[in-house]
């Protein structure tokens, strides 16, 4: 594979997504190298380490259909645009279904060790990477934005805050449980207990009667 592809698909991945997307993107393509470097450093003999390369190239293409087609099950889109790309600038086959298989399974939730171990683990590590952004005290924030925005005419007693704090709990719980590596986990592990404490010690101290 020629040393500049990843110079050029990172250029496309930028003109693709717009400078704030890719802002994003890039974090997740520095999370994937972090948590490759260290599976493949406490990898035992005979265990599975992650192709960089192809690695690399799915995180900065992983969200590229997005702009165009929404979220909602982006992966299809996002792995055919990115198999597409590729094959214009003559990446090996071999590299080209390494990117696929990332992309196409990295918002698949494993619930057993079975199930993670029958995914790539170029598609765990891109899962890992692009939700250890949200395990932190901004994702809440994100969440209560969008709360507000969608209920903009509506009175929020402190009750109803609480309540909804409880759920961002929940799911932020669940979120980190999802995470497919130890390395991942220890990662996140630091921002996820803060935030879960400073979200445990607003909703003790939210009255039922204080409107929002």
């Amino acid at each position: 594979m020629e040393k500049n592809i990843l110079h050029e698909v990172a250029q496309y991945a930028e003109e693709v997504l717009g400078s704030e997307s890719f802002r994003y993107t890039c974090a997740v393509v520095a999370n994937c190298k972090m948590l490759a470097l260290e599976l493949e450093m406490q990898a035992n003999e005979g265990e599975p380490v992650p192709d960089l390369a192809a690695l690399t190239i799915a995180a900065y293409l992983h969200d590229i259909s997005t702009v165009t087609h929404g979220f909602h099950d982006h992966q299809y889109a996002s792995a055919e645009m990115a198999a597409a790309y590729l094959r214009a600038r003559h990446v090996p086959e071999q590299c080209i279904e390494l990117v696929k298989q990332a992309i196409l399974t990295h918002t698949i939730v494993a619930t057993s060790d079975e199930e993670r171990a029958r995914l790539p683990i170029e598609g765990r590590i891109l899962y890992d990477a692009d939700k250890l952004g949200r395990l932190s005290g901004l994702a809440v924030v994100t969440s209560l934005i969008e709360f507000g925005m969608r209920h903009s005419h509506r009175v929020v007693t402190g009750d109803a805050l609480a309540a909804l704090l409880r759920h961002i709990e929940e799911r932020f719980i669940d979120l980190y449980q999802s995470l497919n590596t130890a390395p991942a986990r220890e990662m996140a592990r630091d921002k996820f207990d803060r935030t879960l404490a400073f979200l445990d010690g607003v909703i003790e101290h939210l009255s039922d009667a204080t409107p929002v």
